[in-house]
């Protein structure tokens, strides 16, 4: 299948990440507020971001953020903690 060629309009790109780094201060700050610790439970539900996709893949949004987060070098798991909820803390 070929690629579609797709116009992204500058000012798009230019809300989109300015967005994204709106939710990632968000969640920093909620961390920040809570003793450096967040879960994606906690984050979806506070900043009032729940997501999901025709009722299934609940909270990917918060969950994708956490993860944008932890490979900025932001926030880190916390060791020793496997099973959810899991915690986030911020570095």
């Amino acid at each position: 299948m070929r690629k579609r060629q797709i116009k992204v309009p500058p000012s798009s790109l230019k809300k989109a990440q300015s967005g994204l780094a709106l939710l990632k201060e968000s969640i920093l700050e909620l961390a920040s507020a809570n003793d450096g610790l967040v879960t994606n439970a906690e984050a979806s539900e506070y900043l009032e971001l729940s997501s999901d996709y025709n009722g299934k893949q609940k909270d990917y949004l918060t969950y994708s953020i956490l993860g944008l987060l932890m490979r900025d070098g932001k926030i880190e798991r916390e060791k020793g903690n496997s099973k959810p909820p899991i915690l986030h803390r911020i570095k």
